[in-house]
């Protein structure tokens, strides 16, 4: 009796390793030659790459995955953005990858030549796909290079996978600043906004290259935006057999505030400087906001520089996988501090330098870049800010009928900001109000991306767009926080 129950145990543990491997098999299947004829592929694979589908558990369904170089070589893992074509935006520059790497691609769930599931195409599903497929496809953790709405999931990937991944390469990663601030770049219509006065509406028309249009009308507390987010069935229907708009709008509603607080992985941003999708404010706010990063521009290079400038690209992207992150400071300004600097009725200029008290009026597509001061205040004019420090007054940005975008800017006051029939967006804003962060004299519109805010009445991140009429608005940004 022992002896056939011991045979019985090994039968039993034959078996299940045989089920296992069987199981395990069968979730790859390689494409033969004909196989991949049949994709029709836009840019023809060579000869020794290959094909596979893989069924990922996400969706459950079959995503097209390549493969090409030695599979002892470092791990690459290339990971595509919006559109048709997929995997295939990596297509040209893949010969010369993979000579000194193991390459992995897919079609991610909804795209090119993957099946497409039901279910919510964002970020964060993704990235549970890119860790199946590391799993699975790799021995040990890649280098992760994504592209515009491939970028924000990696970058998602590399938040909640960090011990799945060497480095991050962010190609002009899409989507990754609040919603409004996000789509209105890409907007090139203005179109009217109840909240907002007249006098801005047509300061925004006159100047359509500064500032594209406002888009809060219907994207700030937008009823069928918080519809689809609450009910899956919503979703598939509004959704139906659209998966680019599946997964665009599940990009523009991720917050990736608390990812990017939080990532210490080893980042390499490389953007093109004109990007008209993804804008170069955002390679600026993620390189400020990352604790360990450092940011290459593409000169005269719009959204997709691997094809336009593919050599230029292959360079950066060499030097991001071989090299390290430099540890590079950041210039201060030391000029002498001006005790007062005003400009009035000055247009298309950039201004530098160190202050103490700040007057923009009547000032139109302004830059102030590399400033240090203790306030500044901006009445009808249209202003950015730029890597800019505020600190050492009671009241340190005051707006009023203006149009104001902070990128990269550090306040340190009693009261941080004060607004009056104005529109503000900060991007990589960090304020530290020993009273309050914001208050509203008359109705403002108020954008906050990947940004933190310290008050009395509030702390923790930013990232929220708000209507406000009046009043001291720091506890309306606790919606905004994101575990």
């Amino acid at each position: 009796m022992r002896l056939l129950h011991f045979l019985y145990i090994c039968c039993f543990a034959v078996f299940s390793v045989a089920a296992q491997s069987e199981s395990t098999a069968a979730r790859s299947i390689q494409l033969s030659s004909q196989q991949i004829q049949a994709l029709n592929f836009e840019f023809l694979p060579k000869d020794d790459w290959q094909f596979s589908t893989f069924r990922e558990s996400v969706f459950n369904s079959s995503v097209l995955v390549l493969e090409v170089g030695d599979k002892q070589a470092p791990p690459l893992l290339l990971v595509h953005g919006l559109g048709v074509l997929g995997m295939q935006d990596w297509f040209s520059i893949i010969p010369e990858l993979s000579k000194n790497y193991y390459i992995v691609a897919i079609d991610l769930p909804g795209f090119a030549h993957s099946q497409s599931p039901d279910g919510r195409y964002s970020p964060r599903n993704y990235a549970k796909v890119l860790a199946e497929v590391v799993d699975y496809y790799m021995t040990k953790p890649p280098s992760v290079v994504g592209h515009s709405m491939g970028g924000a999931v990696s970058l998602y990937f590399a938040g909640k996978y960090s011990e799945k991944l060497n480095k991050l390469v962010l190609v002009d990663a899409a989507g990754i600043l609040h919603k409004v601030a996000f789509i209105k770049p890409i907007s090139n219509v203005p179109k009217p906004n109840s909240k907002l006065p007249a006098f801005i509406s047509t300061k925004l028309a006159q100047l359509n290259d500064f500032t594209t249009g406002l888009i809060e009308e219907g994207a700030i507390d937008s009823y069928l935006s918080e519809l689809l987010q609450r009910s899956d069935g919503a979703w598939k229907l509004v959704m139906g057999d659209t998966p680019n708009m599946n997964a665009a709008l599940s990009l523009v509603e991720e917050n990736f505030s608390y990812i990017v607080a939080n990532l210490t992985t080893e980042t390499h941003i490389i953007w093109g400087e004109s990007d008209a999708i993804a804008p170069l404010r955002t390679a600026k706010v993620l390189n400020s906001q990352l604790a360990n990063s450092e940011l290459a521009v593409l000169p005269g290079v719009g959204h997709v520089p691997m094809k336009q400038t593919p050599l230029a690209f292959l360079a950066l992207l060499d030097k991001a996988l071989t090299g390290a992150i430099q540890d590079v400071t950041s210039g201060k300004v030391t000029d002498k501090q001006i005790a007062t600097f005003h400009c009035e009725d000055q247009h298309s200029r950039e201004f530098t330098g160190h202050y103490r008290h700040m007057i923009i009026e009547d000032c139109h597509n302004v830059l102030l870049k590399d400033v240090v001061a203790e306030s500044i205040r901006i009445k009808d004019s249209l202003v950015r800010l730029e890597n800019v420090t505020l600190a050492g007054a009671e009241l340190a940005l005051n707006i009023k009928r203006s149009v104001v975008e902070l990128t990269n800017v550090s306040i340190d006051a009693e009261r941080a900001i004060k607004l009056n029939e104005s529109r503000f967006d900060g991007a990589g804003v960090m304020i530290n109000a020993s009273k309050h962060a914001m208050s509203v004299v008359d109705d403002s519109n108020i954008i906050f991306s990947l940004s933190t805010i310290n008050s009395p009445l509030y702390q923790g991140l930013a990232h929220d767009a708000i209507e406000a009429e009046k009043g001291i608005v720091d506890a309306r940004f606790k919606s905004s926080r994101t575990h």
